[in-house]
Order: structure tokens, then C-alpha cells, then sequence
């Protein structure tokens, strides 16, 4: 089950860093009247797309976890699967209820936090 987990988590990543990136990141950082952050217009958009792309490198490495922990399950994993569980049921509850389910990322987040809180329970 923490492999189909960790597989959806590795769709969001994509979906996440190319649509995203593509749809909503680049038409901001071409914006003009961004405010200047640690000096310049260039350091702002390096920010944001850091920042974006932070993310999906989190949301990949939450993945590798839940591999490693589908592979060498152990007590000290439950808690990290717990943290997960909740990291994307608020996410996906938030999407749903703010966006009015228009942001589909809650399709995603919320059967990866049931099936992380369900390896963390049974685990």
C-alpha cells in the first residue's frame, strides 16, 4: 500500500512542478511590478521558483520514505507516517473545501493521507 502512496506522491511531484510551473509560476514571474526581494527583480523570481520547486523535491523525498518504509518497516516509521497522513489530509481538505474540489490536487492528497494513516495504524 506505501508504494501506491509513494507512487501517487511522485504524480503530484510531476503534475505539481510541470503544470504548475508551466501554467501558474512562469506567467508570474514575467509580471511586472513584483516587489524587489533581497535587492533585485532577479533574486524575487528566483525565489518564487526556488520556492516552487522546493516543494516538489519535499513531496519526492516524503515518496523515498514511504519506499523505504514499505521496504524496512519500524517503529520509528509509524510517527513519520503519521506526520505524512496529516501533511496531505489538511492539504487535501483545505483544496476541497477552498477551491470548492475546482483544485484537483485533493484526489491525490487525500487517498495518500488514508493510506499513509492506515500503514501507521496497522503498522
Amino acid at each position: 500500500m506505501l508504494l501506491i502512496a509513494a507512487l501517487m506522491t511522485v504524480l503530484v511531484s510531476a503534475m505539481h512542478s510541470v503544470l504548475g510551473g508551466k501554467r501558474l509560476i512562469a506567467p508570474i514571474l514575467r509580471m511586472e511590478g513584483l516587489p524587489i526581494i533581497l535587492g533585485s527583480l532577479n533574486n524575487t523570481r528566483l525565489t518564487l521558483l526556488v520556492g516552487w520547486h522546493i516543494t516538489t523535491l519535499t513531496w519526492l523525498g516524503l515518496a523515498a520514505m514511504l519506499v523505504y518504509l514499505h521496504v524496512t518497516p519500524d517503529h520509528a516509521g509509524r510517527a513519520f507516517l503519521w506526520m505524512v497522513a496529516a501533511i496531505f489530509m489538511i492539504g487535501g481538505v483545505a483544496a476541497l473545501i477552498l477551491t470548492r474540489g475546482a483544485h484537483l490536487s485533493w484526489v491525490l492528497f487525500l487517498p495518500i493521507a488514508a493510506i499513509t494513516g492506515y500503514a501507521a495504524f496497522t503498522g
